[in-house]
């Protein structure tokens, strides 16, 4: 795991550089893609100072997090508007819209994102001196059954809230696996590939509980009322996909009635 951390920093470093250049959405997912994966691996780190990083990386996720959301919609406005509303959608959010941006690039100009990287490039100097509580296939099993739980609370929830944390559990699982190496290369492959697409599911599904959120802060337009009707079908529609693509999962299963 020590040289997945040491190639996920340099990926983010990289990436950071070309967002403060120019923005660029899908650098932005990269960035917080590569993010995740960090934060994952130290979860499964016991020490102060692990815990102490994880934080901190959290919190430069969390003020991403309104660009992400932008940068989503825009795709999905451009997927369900005419030419002409996506002009007019864009007119009437631009000022949101480059705001969130440049939260992003401001973020990463600050001294306080230099200064944790040299400490965190600091920390990875002593990282395999860290305890770690569990191994990689121990931290594997533990990240399936906390996906597990989380599975039977969003059915017996069934609202967003349990839906969005069975997603972040089914990231960490995936991400988990992306950093072991104890495991056959089969089985990996065949749970990675099994969390992907619940993923891109779940991701959908959430897109649009974001976004009807967000419909909701925005001012008043004809604009905004079509997207919300619009948007409110496909959150049903992706929820009911997530539900039949789980009756048959291989790691993932609704329980038996």
């Amino acid at each position: 795991m020590h040289r997945s951390l040491l190639d996920l920093t340099a990926h983010v470093d990289r990436t950071a550089r070309r967002l403060i250049s120019a923005y660029q959405a899908d650098e932005l997912y990269a960035l917080r893609v590569n993010s995740r994966r960090i934060r994952s691996i130290l979860k499964h780190m016991d020490s102060h100072r692990s815990r102490s990083y994880r934080k901190t990386w959290g919190g430069f996720a969390a003020m991403t997090n309104e660009a992400r959301d932008w940068d989503v919609f825009l795709i999905t406005v451009d997927q369900l508007l005419t030419a002409g509303e996506n002009a007019r959608f864009r007119e009437i959010n631009s000022v949101h819209i480059q705001h969130s941006h440049d939260v992003v690039v401001d973020m990463l100009k600050s001294m306080h994102w230099r200064r944790h990287l040299e400490e965190w490039v600091h920390f990875l100097d002593r990282v395999e001196e860290e305890p770690v509580v569990e191994d990689q296939v121990i931290a594997l099993d533990q990240a399936l059954a906390g996906a597990q739980a989380a599975l039977l609370l969003a059915l017996s929830n069934d609202d967003d809230h349990s839906w969005h944390r069975f997603r972040i559990s089914v990231k960490e699982v995936r991400y988990v696996a992306d950093a072991s190496s104890d495991r056959p290369d089969q089985e990996l492959t065949s749970l990675i590939k099994s969390c992907k697409q619940l993923q891109t599911l779940l991701g959908d599904w959430h897109d649009t509980v974001v976004q009807l959120n967000m419909l909701e802060e925005l001012e008043s337009d004809p604009i905004h009322s079509r997207l919300r009707d619009m948007i409110a079908g496909r959150k049903q529609k992706f929820l009911a996909e997530t539900r039949d693509l789980l009756a048959g999962h291989p790691v993932f299963s609704l329980p038996k009635t």
